[in-house]
């Protein structure tokens, strides 16, 4: 076999180092196929490819550190377009499903849906949203999440409201939740109990609208010690760690 081109080589380079930005703006293609499915009412399919976008996203950093793209192709600013990307897949996709669906009283659409478009794009915009240990300030905009669970556990209306509105406030109070992926503390534990929520969710995601009791309370059990680990380092921990 000839070996390849000194150009040839340096262009399949070149191709490598786009990978991650590659996979990364492969996001906006999932969040335009979980709109398409919302709004012909297909949530099941709507929340696979919602999934599909949160698997892009959960990948795309590593595969950047591991190639060293940002260094290597410094023109273009892959975590703007992370950015970008995160705001529509996390935020916008999931606040037109709340609209569609009617997953709240319809008379509070005007206020609360804007709301939480808001105060999520102020999180994104804050220099301190993510500390330099890596970990979220304030809740996460993780709607897609409390999108799931609704669909999931089918409360009231009025329990959707309040559960949005109180999740829009969290969004202001310094809590440091983890992120699963960069977080250094506690690595191993976050990320085995991210994965079992993974696998529980996904499962339950194929069998919807069937909600079977086992997927969903391993599901709740590894949100809820997530959420009671994110508040226990917060209150417990060092300014300096």
């Amino acid at each position: 076999m000839s070996r390849l081109s000194p150009s040839i080589r340096t262009a399949l380079n070149t191709a490598t180092l786009w990978t991650p930005h590659l996979v990364t703006a492969s996001g906006l293609l999932f969040a335009f196929l979980s709109l398409v499915e919302i709004f012909a009412s297909h949530y099941r399919m709507a929340l696979i490819w919602m999934t599909a976008g949160v698997i892009s996203d959960a990948i795309d950093g590593t595969i950047a550190r591991r190639l060293n793209s940002a260094k290597k192709l410094p023109s273009f600013d892959g975590t703007l377009l992370d950015a970008i990307v995160d705001y529509i897949t996390y935020v916008m996709v999931p606040v037109i499903f709340i609209y569609k669906a009617q997953l709240i009283p319809v008379d509070y659409n005007n206020w609360l849906l804007p709301a939480i478009l808001i105060a999520s794009a102020y999180q994104f915009a804050q220099s301190e949203s993510k500390t330099h240990d890596n970990f979220f300030t304030g809740f996460p905009s993780y709607w897609n999440v409390a999108v799931l669970y609704i669909l999931l556990l089918d409360p009231s209306h009025t329990s959707n409201l309040i559960l949005l509105t109180v999740l829009t406030a969290l969004i202001f109070v310094p809590i440091k939740y983890y992120y699963p992926s960069r977080t250094t503390k506690h690595k191993t534990l976050i990320m085995s109990v991210a994965i079992i929520w993974g696998i529980s969710g996904f499962s339950l995601i194929f069998t919807y609208p069937t909600v079977y009791p086992i997927p969903l309370g391993i599901s709740i059990i590894c949100s809820t010690y997530y959420i009671a680990i994110s508040i226990f380092t917060t209150l417990y921990s060092t300014p300096n760690t």
